[in-house]
């Protein structure tokens, strides 16, 4: 059994959109609120990519300024 965990013990690399992913992903809270006041389920999904958008939209933003200077 030790040997199956083995590839598991490597170096942990931490990912740089990791934090976007995170902050993207929480969008589903505010989207099941609206999903539930709306009672629409195709609002709550449009919501949430909406949300995911904006969030990767600023970040790409942020980088082009970034790397404008």
């Amino acid at each position: 059994m030790s040997r199956f965990w083995k590839p598991l013990h490597g170096e942990f690399k931490w990912n740089p959109n990791g934090i976007l992913t995170l902050i993207g992903s929480l969008g589903i809270i505010p989207a099941i609120f609206v999903g539930r006041y709306t009672e629409s389920f195709l609002d709550s999904v449009v919501f949430f990519i909406l949300w995911y958008s904006i969030v990767y939209l600023m970040y790409l933003t942020y980088c082009y300024f970034k790397n404008k200077q």
